[in-house]
């Protein structure tokens, strides 16, 4: 690092886009907001920080960004690991004396191939990257406030983002945080505030919390009063979090939601299928009416958006599609927010089940588990579920029945809602499901062209352009562009993927 100017930090949530897009997904609420986060922790009077969010800024390809960092903090999805090994050897190509640091969910599932690529791997929460900078560069580097730099997210679209607590209280089994096994625990109102502080106006917040409501009805009392303290003096114009559905077996919890200017809430029905949700010891759900959650947000004000989980190991197509179908029958209910395949993600009880009872697919590599393909074995033949869930992704052949619903879902619901609430309800789901414009920079555009298309099973999937260097690469880096694999030809963990699970006997900061 050169005397005389700041270090250069460069922090990047790191991405492979599901749809095999390399341009921006502008749009797409929640933001990631841990590198900003993260960004708190430099002094800004001896570092420079560029955030890079591979999902909000697209593709991360130009050669003057790998060139520019003293270190690059990583950080992304556990399925997003080989595109940020991809992403350190063209840093370390065009800058050998940069220093490569992971955290986040991929570092706590593979720590010990983290522990081979990394210099530094961080299995905590984003505090840990003080020790990291105190390491590399010193303690003068450390920020006093630590307040995240939510002036590093502009433009935000008037969102701004904000934390509450950390994990979650419950343990479904293919959620990551069952995997990481970490204790619910609520901020304090030292950093509450100052998260507040550093967001200053905005038209709205979203509360990033895993589960806003939590064990606690005393802290969950008192982070709603604080936030609504907040509203009332004109902050922001309303608020959103997620919560889980035991919130809604206590109706004077959405009364006091409504009170304190709480405009939306997010729940993970998951599924219509209660026999489902106990495989997926989601038992908290099983009284998750859709229509019900809807009425009794609606009767408050408050808009209720939801996510659905399509397993094909457990699902039929016809169930699969009966429910789709009776949620586009009936305008009442709004379409998901989120509809996904299952993830059996690394470290997660779901994912040793499946592995333990040879569900997995042949041949499958981490990056295919991005929910928007076929990993594990269907109960029916994939030549049956292939092309419904290619459809079903898409809404092919749904447009009509989506817009009509779309529209006749806003207009049932209107007089319960203000307007910035109406116009949520009528683009949420047309964005989500409809047409993506897919632009970008000249390059990335390029780099979407050239990419194969998506076959939507881990079995016939090519590899994506990504894993071809995009810049011309000494032979030494080959292997930080080899996927890892998780199963071999037989569907077998493979023994990489095995020992990338391993807890270093290194130090973990």
């Amino acid at each position: 690092m050169k005397a005389g100017r700041k270090s250069r930090i460069l922090i990047v949530n790191a991405y492979f886009d599901p749809w095999r897009s390399a341009t921006p997904t502008r749009l797409f609420v929640p933001r990631a907001m841990a590198p900003y986060y993260l960004a708190g922790y430099f002094n800004p009077a001896l570092a420079e920080v560029r955030v890079w969010d591979e999902v909000y800024h697209g593709a991360l390809l130009e050669r003057r960004q790998f060139e520019w960092p003293d270190m690059v903090v990583f950080t992304g999805l556990t399925a997003a690991f080989d595109r940020a090994r991809q992403l350190l050897a063209y840093c370390r190509h065009f800058n050998p004396s940069v220093v490569g640091v992971i955290g986040g969910p991929i570092a706590r599932a593979l720590p010990a191939i983290c522990d081979e690529v990394f210099d530094y791997t961080c299995q905590g929460d984003v505090e840990e990257v003080a020790s990291v900078i105190e390491t590399v560069l010193s303690r003068d580097h450390v920020s006093d406030a630590a307040a995240p730099r939510f002036d590093l997210t502009s433009p935000s679209m008037g969102i701004a983002y904000l934390e509450t607590t950390k994990n979650c209280n419950f343990a479904c089994s293919f959620c990551s945080l069952s995997g990481e096994g970490r204790a619910y625990t609520a901020h304090s109102e030292h950093s509450i505030d100052s998260q507040l502080d550093a967001i200053g106006k905005a038209v709205c917040v979203m509360v990033l919390d895993n589960n806003f409501y939590g064990n606690n009805r005393g802290s969950f009392e008192w982070r709603v009063k604080k936030i609504g303290e907040r509203w009332r003096r004109g902050q922001f114009r309303g608020w959103g979090a997620l919560v889980t559905g035991d919130f809604f077996k206590r109706p004077e919890n959405l009364k006091l939601l409504a009170e304190n200017g709480c405009k939306g809430i997010f729940s993970g029905v998951e599924t219509l299928d209660p026999a489902l949700l106990r495989t997926f010891n989601k038992k908290q759900s099983l009284s998750s009416d859709p229509l019900t959650l809807t009425q009794a947000c609606a009767e408050n004000g408050i808009f209720f958006d939801y996510g659905m989980i399509i397993d094909f190991a457990q699902q039929t197509v016809a169930e699969v599609d009966d429910q789709l179908s009776g949620l586009l029958s009936d305008h009442r209910v709004p379409l998901p927010g989120l509809l996904s395949m299952t993830i059996p993600i690394a470290g997660t009880p779901y994912f040793d089940k499946a592995a333990r009872e040879g569900r997995l697919m042949p041949n499958v590599l981490l990056s295919d588990m991005d929910g928007q393909k076929l990993v594990e074995w269907p109960k029916e033949p994939i030549e049956k579920v292939v092309p419904f869930l290619r459809d079903l992704l898409k809404f092919r052949g749904r447009k009509k029945a989506l817009t009509r619903h779309t529209f006749g879902h806003a207009w049932h619901w209107r007089k319960h809602f203000d307007l910035e609430q109406t116009i949520l309800a009528a683009v949420r789901p047309l964005h989500r499901f409809g047409w993506n414009a897919g632009i970008g920079s000249p390059r990335q555009m390029y780099q979407s062209f050239k990419e194969p298309p998506l076959t939507y099973s881990a079995m016939t999937d090519q590899l994506r352009s990504a894993y071809r260097p995009q810049h011309r690469l000494p032979s030494r880096f080959k292997n930080d562009f080899e996927p890892l694999k998780v199963t071999d030809e037989n569907g077998v963990l493979t023994d990489q993927f095995q020992s990338a699970r391993i807890a270093p006997s290194s130090l973990a900061v």
